[in-house]
């Protein structure tokens, strides 16, 4: 193959053919033909190489083009430098190196371990303009705020509890898989400390989640057996047992039924609404009360039939209900015979577990949403402006242990304290109301011995809601409710296991379905409709 200068200086001894394919080649262009040849490149075996390579160059732009190579376009450029394709040549040799500039930028970063706070900060340093620069200084922002808060396992609880109770995390249960997977694979804790945290406390973890680290192999199903797992869990696990889920209620306006009025007030998580469905799985079981008659045109008539059925007696595993809707008020209407023969004409009703928030945000000015600002207009509707001459009862339900969890950075005791202040305002707590009370959920996390369960809760009540339930108090005192008292009642549902499955222990919900006929008013048949005509006055 001769030189380029070779072919300059001898251009009159190569036939077209021969030109074209140096051309083609990359020896030579057909413009250094023209230009440096001092005259000597023929006319016709110009015009001869010109036709050739324009016959050939819709072929070589095809070539160049499918080539994804930036040398073959280059060469497509200085064979036709005029080229009908010159400026989509160029174009694709653009983005041919900035996707050389990308890969190599990918591979760098891929290469950073994105666990080590020097790595990330090399990376930065050596590529100041990378793309991926902001995503590693949010990687070492978040590593330095782990080094301050703690990386171990008490850390894990405490974020896996904040994601609980984090309304703005769109997917709960992946966000907590991945947040224990996360300490795993980075060496912040190992199996050991996982099962140490099951096993201190069985609920802590969701069903959903189990699974997700079973499928994966971070579990086994052993290691439940290890730590004291009922095997009608693990069973029921196995089984795949899904949560049931309800439908969002029509609003509710007033209360229609003639009959005692029971609320249940709560934030989000408190298990207000699986206290609700085992009080009303024990009123219909025929032990505590003889009979239940439900009145299947009340509002939350649905609602109410499928949440008393989730709880199973007789030693068998039943599943929880999901979380209600957290801006929905539920009513439920139904008739007692207790075992006098009296009717007591009840109505339950769910208030809506974001309500205690949104009175606290009412006061304190503080912006809401629309589902917030029909929650608490439904508050007002049903107790203030279309508020009934029944009488009425009110419980408010609290999680044991839970006082430290933070819902939009706020704890549970200052929502309560905003509400206690908003009630006091509205005059909701009028001369109707008979009895308030305190119930505290899953008691069995106190861990207290025969005999000690009461005063455990009055000093845990003292110690972290004692200005919420001073409030109570002082408001039953001011209204003559319940000779100024407000009794703390202790709840649980039984065993619960992974958050989602239960072996129901009737006792305390028969102790507040005693309350419940002890605190209404009973009527018998015959004097039924005198009944309904005191409920009127």
């Amino acid at each position: 193959m001769p030189s380029k200068l070779a072919i300059l200086e001898n251009v009159d001894m190569y036939t077209a053919d021969e030109l074209v394919g140096y051309i083609k080649s990359g020896i030579v262009t057909f413009d250094e033909l023209c230009d440096d040849t001092d005259g000597c490149f023929p006319a016709s075996v110009r015009k001869e190489v010109e036709r050739k390579i324009a016959g050939s160059e819709q072929e070589d732009w095809t070539n160049a083009r499918n080539s994804r190579s930036i040398e073959a376009l280059e060469k497509y450029l200085s064979t036709y430098p005029d080229g009908s394709h010159r400026e989509e040549a160029r174009s694709l040799i653009r983005s041919l190196q900035e996707a050389e500039v990308h890969k190599a930028s990918a591979n760098a970063w891929e290469s950073v371990d994105k666990n080590s706070i020097p790595e990330l900060r090399r990376f930065c340093e050596e590529n100041p303009d990378d793309i991926h620069c902001v995503e590693a200084k949010k990687l070492i922002n978040k590593l330095r705020r782990e080094e301050f808060i703690g990386f171990d396992i008490d850390a894990l609880v405490k974020r896996i509890k904040n994601i609980q109770a984090d309304k703005a995390v769109i997917n709960t249960d992946d966000e907590i898989y991945k947040t224990i997977v996360g300490y795993l694979d980075r060496g912040k804790i190992k199996h050991s400390d996982l099962m140490a945290m099951l096993k201190a406390d069985h609920n802590i973890l969701r069903a959903s989640v189990v699974n997700m680290l079973l499928d994966n192999g971070y579990l086994d199903y052993d290691d439940f057996e290890t730590i004291g797992i009922n095997a009608a869990f693990i069973r029921h696990l196995v089984n795949g047992e899904t949560t049931q889920g309800f439908a969002i209620p029509r609003k509710l306006d007033k209360i229609n039924k003639l009959s005692t009025e029971i609320y249940f007030w709560g934030i989000p998580s408190s298990g207000k609404s699986c206290a609700l469905g085992a009080i009303l799985s024990v009123a219909g079981n025929g032990r505590v009360a003889k009979s239940m008659c439900q009145d299947n045109d009340c509002q939350g008539y649905g609602y109410m039939t499928r949440l008393a059925a989730l709880f199973k007696s007789n030693d068998r595993v039943g599943t929880l209900p999901e979380g209600t809707s957290i801006y929905s008020t539920y009513e439920m209407g139904f008739d007692l015979e207790d075992e006098n023969n009296a009717v007591h004409p009840l109505t339950c009703i769910d208030l809506a577990g974001e309500l205690v928030r949104c009175m606290y945000k009412s006061d304190a000015n503080e912006d809401m949403s629309d589902d917030e600002m029909d929650a608490l207009d439904t508050l007002t509707r049903v107790l203030i402006d279309n508020r009934t001459k029944n009488r009425k009862i009110h419980f408010f339900v609290l999680e044991y242990g839970a006082d430290d969890r933070k819902y939009e950075g706020l704890t549970q005791n200052v929502y309560l304290d905003g509400a206690l202040r908003y009630i006091e305002r509205t005059g909701i707590f009028k001369d109707d109301t008979d009895a308030i009370y305190l119930m505290i959920t899953k008691v069995d996390k106190a861990k207290a011995g025969k005999g000690q369960l009461s005063s455990i809760l009055r000093e845990y009540i003292s110690e972290t809601y004692g200005g919420f339930y001073n409030g109570l108090v002082k408001i039953c005192k001011d209204c003559e409710i319940n000779n100024g008292n407000v009794e703390i009642v202790p709840f649980s549902l039984g065993q619960v296991c992974f958050q989602d499955y239960c072996l129901f222990d009737e006792r305390p919900a028969s102790n507040v379905v005693r309350k419940l006929l002890e605190r209404s008013k009973g009527f018998k048949n015959g004097k039924l409709q005198k009944g309904f005509n005191l409920f009127k006055r």
